[in-house]
């Protein structure tokens, strides 16, 4: 039976090298690979995004549900497709745009002011409306694509279920090579749509791949959070009291959104702008480091419906390997300066 119609794979838990791994990627990123879409390139970066939303189930792999990789696949495709005006389908004489496409055109069409915003900018029925019809549309036909290009080596999956369950070591071997295997992936996802876009639009087409997951903008909700609710009234790097009655105080990425590129309260701390703007995309040392896991402890007990939310599938030991691969990954330390 072909990959994209099986309904349900095992995972095989068999011992994998980092080379086997490279391999099976390498061959999915490849023309031998067939794709009549870019949708095997979506659903692994929509893993990827996710790696911190795994759940270990303490037999050997990670939980990670549906809802939270097509989320992540529709905010993606949004710009691409929206904005961009990228397609993503080969055309085979009967349908000219994918399933995605049609869904967001659709949505696009039923609301002209849709298409200037981004994903995160509607209102939250819409995006639970847009990602429900992308999910059941698009799992049945990528999920088990992937598996079998995988050989059932990077997850396992049950479309009756409620998400997939990644190997154990795919995920560590994701997490280590987490920005190579990011870069190789546009890189192929670039080339797959080189070869059906005309030139017009193909102009910087791996920055819109990087643009394609945007930053949350409005981090007011976790300054609030962090200075009322937990007290932090204080720079977390420098431990100079903060000033909350200017736009001095900074909502900082812990780990850098650019390996993270999601917006967490476990991975939120208050910060002064001078210590911002110094540490930027850089990577904190071990000492803030058993400073945040203590912070987290705490928070992560608290009884409130918000933080619950933020922390759930948090792990302390996940959170550690983060910080560990960010620094593998290239990312500089960021080391205090004396002010």
């Amino acid at each position: 039976m072909p990959g994209w119609n099986l309904k349900n794979g095992e995972l095989q838990k068999c011992k994998m090298s980092e080379d086997e791994y490279w391999s099976l990627f390498n061959f999915v990123f490849s023309d031998a690979c067939m794709k009549r879409n870019t949708y095997k390139f979506g659903l692994i970066k929509s893993i990827m995004d996710n790696l911190f939303n795994c759940a270990q189930d303490g037999y050997g792999s990670y939980r990670l549900s549906y809802n939270a990789i097509f989320e992540k696949f529709t905010v993606n495709y949004w710009n691409l497709v929206l904005k961009y005006h990228l397609k993503q389908m080969r055309s085979d004489g009967r349908t000219e745009v994918s399933k995605i496409e049609s869904i967001l055109l659709a949505a696009s069409e039923e609301n002209d002011l849709i298409k200037t915003l981004d994903f995160n900018s509607l209102s939250e029925t819409d995006r639970s409306n847009v990602v429900n019809q992308v999910s059941v549309a698009c799992r049945k036909n990528v999920v088990g694509a992937l598996y079998n290009d995988m050989e059932g080596k990077l997850y396992g999956f049950d479309l009756k279920r409620n998400g997939i369950m990644l190997a154990e070591r795919a995920y560590e071997f994701m997490l280590k090579y987490k920005t190579e295997l990011e870069k190789l992936n546009y890189y192929a996802w670039a080339k797959f749509m080189e070869k059906i876009n005309e030139d017009d639009v193909l102009v910087k087409v791996l920055d819109k791949l990087e643009l394609s997951t945007p930053k949350r903008n409005d981090l007011s909700v976790y300054r609030e959070v962090l200075y009322k609710k937990f007290k932090e009234c204080n720079c977390f790097y420098c431990g100079k009291k903060l000033n909350f009655s200017n736009r001095g105080v900074h909502v900082d990425h812990f780990i850098p959104w650019s390996y993270v590129k999601d917006d967490k309260l476990w991975n939120f701390v208050l910060s002064c702008q001078k210590c911002n703007e110094r540490k930027n995309n850089k990577i904190p040392s071990e000492k803030y480091l058993e400073i945040m896991l203590k912070r987290n402890e705490q928070m992560k007990d608290i009884v409130d419906e918000f933080v619950n939310v933020e922390f759930k599938n948090y792990d302390s030991s996940q959170f550690m390997s983060l910080w560990k691969y960010a620094q593998l990954s290239g990312l500089k330390p960021y080391v205090q300066e004396n002010s």
